[in-house]
């Protein structure tokens, strides 16, 4: 990998990234950068950023966020006893892609994609509600990822996970 003033960096994805080079080994992750990330963004359906470490252009991962709702009764009864009992239910984040290109694999990539989804869901918070960042993990190796940081399963789905957005604001501003 080439050393380039200012990369890695993050931005949103745009025109000039080649996403047709990316490949994870996953195909709906690849299909989703490759068709949908470009049509969700002019949609306003979801954001998506990519991480660029090489270069402009090559895409060595991808996050994307959008706006979720989560019903109380998603929750433990334990944590949903600390929210209102909202009709619309609780806002949430949800991370509804996160992964690494092949070739960028085992160089700590997923960790730092996965903060800089964190940070910028905590920081939207100053502008629109969320309670919660919730992903449904692709496989159970990204189910025990996410488990490393934090998220918790919910009940009677442990492909799909939370994370309360105060362990948010730890994970990234500190205490």
């Amino acid at each position: 990998m080439a050393n380039l003033v200012g990369f890695p960096h993050f931005e949103p994805l745009g025109a000039q990234h080649d996403r047709a080079a990316f490949s994870c080994g996953t195909a709906e992750l690849d299909e989703y950068i490759k068709v949908l990330a470009g049509q969700h963004a002019r949609k306003k359906i979801s954001t998506t950023t990519v991480l660029l470490v090489d270069g402009p252009h090559r895409i060595a991962g991808y996050h994307s966020l959008s706006s979720t709702r989560l019903d109380l009764g998603e929750l433990p009864p334990d944590l949903a006893r600390q929210y209102p009992r909202y009709a619309e239910g609780i806002p949430a984040t949800l991370l509804g892609r996160l992964a690494v290109d092949l070739f960028y694999r085992g160089h700590g990539w997923g960790e730092a994609l996965l903060m800089n989804a964190l940070e910028r869901s905590y920081m939207a918070t100053g502008v629109v509600a969320s309670a919660f960042v919730i992903v449904r993990a692709i496989d159970s190796a990204a189910t025990q990822f996410y488990a490393r940081y934090g998220f918790s399963e919910f009940p009677g789905d442990s492909r799909r996970l939370y994370l309360p957005m105060r362990t948010v604001q730890h994970l990234v501003a500190g205490p």
